[in-house]
């Protein structure tokens, strides 16, 4: 039935008075559940076992490979800070000099990151933030204020339970939902930064909702599904093992298979007592004593009496297609996709490259998210540090927000994504540099190499080898003599 509503003195026709929430037909959607729209209230009381299951089936399903190929795209081995400070912005640095400011800021970055292992730990952090939903890096610090050390941990040492009008899932907040500290497991507070604006911890996690207070793992949302496939293989493999022990049926009028299955047993078990074995009580044993029959047993049928031989047919034949379309599935969810986690990828180049184009869109925004919220962070504190310390000057750092951020700058060296045709792929880039869609140096920061460092290197290394060479000696007299190299 239509009807007629009237606003401001006119008059609207509305075809239903039925306010939209999903369902097609009324009551369709009253057994679905539906959550919290709060990421925060949704698992108040959740969390915790949310978590444990999802950092279960990190360890002991196929998530760890979806999980994992995250973090050997994304982190590597660790990523290498390449230092380019934004000499423009610091008053009284030339271009030149910005240049050598940064190698020697990112020589003493390189050796705080091995005297504190921080190579190790950015993978370390990232992979327990995929597979438990968040971490924690902890800053220490002597009596002399200066770093000790950089701890990783879980997000485990949260109390997740503590949810009150000031916390959130064990985050101290403030009513904007601004992080002020954590509370640890024994209660106590732990603010993200001090009284002199040091860094005491940071929290890593991918935020999906907004005042999103924890993290929440890569698969939490495929418990359900990957927990069930467990169950599959788990079943699949029973149903095996049962197929592949079994004899098969007789069909006899007078031979006894089962007696002469006891007394095959009987003799066996005779044998074993003869040599001092110990014969172990079993479920099995109590069976026909089947585990103690030995091999090679032979059985005796009359005239006209058969065997019938088990017919092996697990896994049944919709068994790939099936475990291929839940990988499908899982890859989808995670943004890893199944090719890239099973490392089995379609023959054709379009295909191969359209799949870890997409990959690559999904590991590069973690990793820059982790570049701003972890790294950019030890980054800012390891340069505080290396002042105190006088390891490096930097005039106008601790007074200047500006002028800080503009030392600060520079890129991350981590594992690229590597190339499917070679040549094709290097032609392309080189056709991409000569039409100046693109700079020499974008190109060799896609192979892993900062331009200004590696432009000097291959400079050094071409003279060498033209030293060396007597091919490259014959090419430069004939050059200079005019005369062509046969």
């Amino acid at each position: 039935m239509g009807l007629l509503v009237y606003k401001n003195g006119k008059v609207y026709n509305v075809d239903t008075g039925k306010q939209y929430d999903g369902e097609k037909i009324p009551g369709d959607l009253e057994g679905w559940n539906s959550y919290n729209i709060d990421p925060n209230m949704m698992l108040k009381d959740t969390y915790g076992i949310m978590v444990a299951r999802s950092l279960t089936l990190y360890h002991t399903t196929i998530i760890k490979g979806f999980v994992d190929k995250q973090a050997d795209y994304a982190i590597g081995s660790g990523m290498f800070f390449r230092s380019q400070p934004d000499y423009k912005n610091i008053p009284g640095m030339s271009r030149e000099r910005g240049k050598d400011w940064g190698k020697e800021f990112q020589s003493i970055v390189h050796f705080y990151c091995n005297k504190f292992n921080v190579y190790e730990k950015q993978r370390i952090l990232f992979l327990s933030t995929l597979a438990a939903g968040d971490s924690l890096l902890f800053f220490l610090r002597g009596n002399n204020g200066f770093l000790s050390d950089l701890i990783e941990f879980g997000g485990d040492q949260i109390d997740w339970r503590v949810t009150d009008d000031a916390h959130t899932l064990g985050i101290k907040r403030d009513e904007y939902f601004r992080r002020k500290a954590i509370v640890k497991l024994d209660g106590k507070e732990v603010p993200f930064k001090d009284d002199n604006d040091n860094q005491n911890v940071v929290l890593f996690m991918f935020k999906q909702q907004a005042r999103q207070m924890r993290g929440f793992p890569l698969s939490y949302g495929l418990i359900n599904l990957v927990k069930n496939d467990d169950r599959h293989w788990d079943a699949t493999t029973q149903r095996a093992v049962l197929e592949s022990i079994q004899f098969g049926s007789f069909e006899t009028d007078v031979s006894d298979p089962v007696a002469q299955a006891r007394n095959m047993a009987k003799n066996n078990i005779k044998e074993k007592l003869k040599k001092g074995e110990e014969i172990k009580d079993s479920f099995f044993s109590r069976v026909f004593n089947a585990l103690h029959m030995g091999g090679g047993n032979m059985y005796v049928t009359r005239k006209g009496e058969k065997v019938n031989f088990t017919d092996l047919k697990t896994p049944s034949n919709n068994f790939s297609s099936y475990k291929e379309a839940t990988y499908d599935y899982i890859g989808a969810y995670t943004g890893t996709p199944s090719e890239v986690a099973m490392s089995k990828y379609n023959t054709s180049y379009t295909a191969h490259r359209g799949t870890l184009n997409d990959f690559k869109i999904s590991f590069m925004y973690k990793r820059n998210y982790f570049k701003n919220n972890v790294a950019q962070v030890m980054l800012k504190e390891i340069a505080k540090d290396a002042l105190k310390n006088k390891y490096i000057s930097a005039p106008g750092f601790f007074t200047n927000p500006f002028v800080q951020f503009a030392y600060l700058q520079g890129n991350y060296l981590a594992p690229v994504l590597g190339v499917i045709n070679p040549l094709q792929e290097v032609n392309a880039e080189k056709a991409a540099v000569d039409a100046a869609f693109k700079l020499r140096g974008d190109v060799a920061l896609m192979y892993g190499n900062e331009w200004d460092n590696f432009l000097q290197e291959y400079s050094q290394q071409e003279r060498e080898y033209a030293q060396v060479s007597v091919e490259k000696q014959e090419s430069i007299i004939a050059n200079n003599e005019g005369l062509e190299v046969i």
